[in-house]
């Protein structure tokens, strides 16, 4: 209302036949205030008093009575021209007085709504002058009672230091009594898991030497032949200690005691193929005394190294190279890793490198390439390889390094693909076992760095070992971390067993996959192949028979006419080399009868 500008008000003062908005919106404002103004002349003597606007800003909402604030609603604000809008239009002035007339209105019928709530707050405050009256008359009483406690809480609290002084004594041997306790009950666990530890240890400590003399031989001979005569030399090796009466460990998996799981781990992660024989390759490509010579067919060796040593800036070369004894020399100098494949069209100028035919002068390593001195760095070294399987080396060279043989086998490869399928189709799992394996190596470490810990913590002690709450800390904190790792490993054996139970739905996979019509459950052991016709049935049973292959014909009655079909059974029995042939015999015999059905 006080932004309403004096020239919009004489403006409405000066109308003679005023609009009926305007009109309207003046009749409300002077109803509320009191004034009676049934026509425009009354109306306009009242606003051209000086007074109007100063009556309207200090108006009091609480003097509107019941029966004003019902003639508002029914006769003005019902109507839907009564609004700051459309009055606003007509008339500058009037437009903020509607506005204000609405506000009132409102604000009265809230006052209203809330006069039971303010009639019961003085109510409310009566009775609390009341209650602060009793309030002053219990305080006075409680001050004399007071003053009567003082005098007993002065005795009371000599007692009480008494009792304090007591209670601090036993509370610190309470807690040494219990510290004394969890010691010696952490200790008896640990007790029990170091003994378990130092039996474990004494059995390898048994077979140690047997053990290395395996290992030793198998990464010094063994690398040039492939998973079968690997498996053959190691087995033969085994029974010649057994004559000359050395013991080792009758379970010696190689690729574990030869590597971590978080190596093993690593190289898959740089494209290493998951089967025993890479995983062998790699442990002697890391574990090498001669340079190594890889016999490398497929180019998965070379992917791998590349992958490898990628951070320490491996150079690729070839003896073919014109800049092979450059990058020979800038390897040598700098300690960067060299791979030089073509090892067919051998460079003789690399001998004195396989030989290390080095020499110390003043501090400095030398080796000799051709007629030039060249500092060697301790960080070289050097992989050659060839694609060529069949290639036949001289004996010199031979002598002269590690060969490490990556060519395909059947059973390599059988382990390629099923881990490919597990990635596919089961991805789940999968990801489970490399997690495991990574936890594997991760909580061992755990493990130790905790036992070290402990025992330098038992060592740091000073003073007397109950009073040091770290050491149970310690003990309580290892005993976790052990559960943990036991848990672990439990949940590792379960998912391998998971990981073997998909490879054995390879058989039904690779069967569908080839073209075949297979029935039952995923999981069942017996696999029954659709043939429909039964003049196919006899033929079937008789060429898979010529390869090798016994099957079960099932037909009319026990089926349809045309439902005829071929069962395999399939049991833990089976290898997995088994498993191949028979699909192989299968899937040959169904191109010659013409059953793959969902073959495109």
């Amino acid at each position: 209302v006080k932004s309403i500008k004096k020239q919009h008000l004489v403006e409405v003062r000066s109308m003679a036949n005023p609009p009926q908005a305007v009109k309207v919106a003046l009749e409300s404002i002077c109803l509320l205030l009191g004034e009676q103004a049934n026509d425009w002349r009354a109306i306009r003597g009242i606003i051209i008093r000086d007074n109007f606007i100063p009556t309207i800003v200090n108006f009091q909402t609480a003097n509107i009575s019941e029966d004003v604030r019902a003639q508002m609603l029914s006769k003005y604000m019902s109507q839907p021209d009564y609004n700051f809008d459309k009055v606003n239009r007509a008339s500058q002035a009037c437009g903020p007085l509607v506005k204000w007339a609405i506000a009132q209105v409102k604000y009265a019928d809230m006052l209203l709504r809330i006069e039971p709530l303010r009639n019961e707050l003085k109510s409310l405050e009566s009775k609390a002058g009341v209650s602060e009256a009793k309030a002053a008359e219990i305080a006075s009483v409680i001050a004399g009672l007071e003053k009567s406690i003082s005098q007993y809480k002065e005795e009371y609290a000599a007692l009480i230091s008494q009792a304090q002084a007591i209670k601090s004594e036993m509370t610190a041997v309470e807690a040494k009594v219990n510290r004394s306790v969890a010691l010696l009950r952490s200790l008896s666990d640990e007790r029990s898991r170091w003994q378990d530890t130092s039996n474990a240890f004494q059995a390898q400590m048994g077979t140690i030497v047997g053990d290395v003399m395996l290992s030793s031989a198998f990464l010094a001979y063994a690398g040039y032949f492939d998973q079968q005569l690997r498996q053959n030399l190691f087995t033969t090796w085994s029974s010649h200690l057994q004559q000359a009466g050395l013991e080792f460990r009758q379970d010696l998996a190689r690729t574990e005691y030869l590597s971590t799981a978080d190596e093993r781990l690593a190289w898959q992660a740089n494209a290493l193929p998951t089967d025993d024989l890479c995983t062998e390759n790699a442990i002697m490509l890391k574990r090498f005394n001669r340079y190594p010579l890889i016999i490398d067919p497929s180019g998965q060796a070379t992917e791998f190294i590349m992958n490898e040593y990628k951070a320490r800036r491996i150079t690729k070369t070839s003896f073919l190279d014109d800049a092979f004894r450059k990058n020979l020399e800038s390897a040598l100098r700098f300690g960067n890793p060299l791979l030089v494949q073509d090892v067919e069209n051998y460079d003789p100028i690399v001998n004195p490198v396989l030989n290390r035919e080095v020499r110390r002068t003043g501090g400095r390593v030398l080796i000799t390439l051709g007629d030039q001195d060249i500092d060697l760095s301790p960080s070289f070294t050097i992989f050659m390889s060839t694609r060529d399987p069949t290639v036949e080396f001289p004996p010199d060279l031979c002598s002269r390094v590690t060969f490490v043989n990556f060519t395909v086998t059947r059973s390599s490869l059988h382990s390629q693909c099923l881990n490919y399928v597990l990635k596919a189709e089961r991805q789940d799992v999968d990801t489970k076992r490399s997690d495991l394996l990574k936890l594997q190596g991760e909580f061992h470490l755990r493990l130790r760095h905790l036992e070290k810990s402990l025992l330098q913590a038992l060592n740091d002690v000073k003073g007397r070992i109950l009073d040091d709450d770290s050491i149970i800390g310690t003990l309580e904190k290892l005993k976790q971390e052990a559960a943990e790792i036991t848990k672990k490993v439990e949940e590792t054996d379960a998912v391998m067993a998971e990981v073997e139970a998909v490879t054995d739905q390879y058989f039904r996979r690779a069967l569908k996959k080839a073209g075949f019509i297979i029935y039952g459950h995923d999981d069942s052991v017996i696999v029954p192949l659709l043939l429909y016709m039964p003049g196919r049935t006899t033929a079937f049973s008789r060429e898979t028979l010529k390869r090798g292959i016994a099957s079960v014909i099932v037909g009319f009655p026990a089926t349809g006419i045309v439902e005829s079909r071929a069962r395999f059974c399939i049991s833990a029995a089976h290898t997995k080399e088994q498993l191949d042939k028979a699909i192989a015999a299968i899937n040959e015999v169904g191109d010659i009868l013409c059953v793959k059905y969902l073959a495109k």
